[in-house]
This record gives structure tokens, C-alpha cells and sequence, in this order.
């Protein structure tokens, strides 16, 4: 089977799971961006809890579900349960994006423009994906991660007297400081995401 193929497939399951969990979904519609969301999702975690990368996750993903759908399935069912409890609890749609203070967007926008030129941007994103999922972020761990790294620069952006062009980031700090934060978001209850999608039926 194809890539593309595989990906469809892996969609299509996932979209008769949602439905079973939420009878109005229609993943046809505008809910479909939802599914792609959980198929990115569902991925990131088996590279991670299965340490699987490259060829050998397509492979292994190929197997699954088409030789042992069966057990796919089986296993997939109380993934999406869980992930959905996750999206109710991290993610919050939004008609427009919540607005900030001038000065904290200001900060948000410069430690992005650091982030993108981050030596190590992949690889710490990498790890803060891991230690979330590890702590059941399950839902969106990608945009998690890449939120709190932001955050994390801005923070320390707003207390520093450096420039922009010179401000030095220790990338294994930050990843510190960040599993410290993460080890308590089990405790946390709340948003962690803010889509700009029409709530329908979330």
C-alpha cells in the first residue's frame, strides 16, 4: 500500500471511531480537520511509546493496519477515547484569537523569530513532544510543545537587556525548565490550544 494510501485508510478508522464517540460528528464537513489532527496525533505517539522512525514506523504502521487490523482497532478504541477527554481539556475553539497585550506580543513574535532560527529547534521540540506524551498529552503534543518552547523564550526575552541578534539560549535548559512545567500539567486542568474554528460540536 502506498503512503498516501495508508494515510487515507489510517484517517478513514479514525474517522469511525469519532463518530462512535460523538454521534453529531461528520467527517465529511468542516469536522474533518479534527481527523487530521488525531492522525497526526495517533502517529507522533506510536514514534514515540514505540520508538519507531522513518521507513520502519510506515512499515510497522502498514502492518497494522492492513494485516492485523483486527488488533489495530482494538487497540485503537481506547486511544481515541482518551484523545478526545484530552482535545475537551486542552483544546478550546475560538471564533478569533485571544488577544494579547501589545508588549507580551511583542515578545511572543521575537521569540518565535528566535525559535525558527534555533539550532537545536527540532530536536528540543522532539523531546518536549516525548515528555508530553509521556505525562498522557496526547492530544496535539506537537503544538504543545512548540507553544511552550515560545513561551519559555519570551520569558526569559522579557527580563534580558541583550539584543535580539545576541541573545544566547541554552536549548537543554529550557528543556529543564520546561519538564518541571510538564511533570504538573496532570494536575492542570484547562486549555493548552486555542483553534480558530467554528465550534460546532466539541
Amino acid at each position: 500500500m502506498g503512503l498516501i494510501s495508508l494515510q487515507r485508510r489510517l484517517i478513514s478508522l479514525l474517522a469511525e471511531e469519532l463518530k462512535e464517540y460523538i454521534p453529531q460528528f461528520e467527517p465529511y464537513s468542516a469536522d474533518y480537520q479534527m481527523v487530521l489532527y488525531a492522525s497526526k496525533d495517533l502517529q507522533e505517539w506510536m514514534k514515540h511509546e514505540w520508538s519507531l522512525e522513518g521507513a520502519s514506523f510506515y512499515e510497522s504502521l502498514e502492518r497494522l493496519v492492513c494485516e492485523r487490523s483486527h488488533e489495530f482497532r482494538v487497540f485503537l478504541k481506547p486511544w481515541v477515547s482518551k484523545w478526545i477527554e484530552k482535545w475537551r481539556e486542552r483544546v478550546k475553539l475560538m471564533h478569533t484569537q485571544p488577544k494579547l497585550p501589545e508588549n507580551v506580543q511583542k515578545k511572543i513574535m521575537e521569540a518565535k523569530k528566535i525559535y525558527r532560527g534555533f539550532k537545536f529547534g527540532r530536536e528540543l521540540k522532539d523531546l518536549i513532544v516525548g515528555k508530553l506524551i509521556r505525562h498522557g498529552e496526547i492530544c496535539m503534543p506537537s503544538f504543545i510543545a512548540e507553544n511552550l518552547i515560545i513561551e519559555e523564550i519570551a520569558k526569559r526575552l522579557k527580563n534580558a537587556k541583550l539584543g535580539l541578534n545576541n541573545i544566547e539560549l541554552d536549548p537543554m535548559d529550557i528543556y529543564g525548565s520546561l519538564s518541571e512545567r510538564i511533570s504538573k500539567l496532570p494536575m492542570e486542568k484547562g486549555p493548552l490550544i486555542y483553534l480558530r474554528v467554528k465550534p460546532r460540536v466539541f
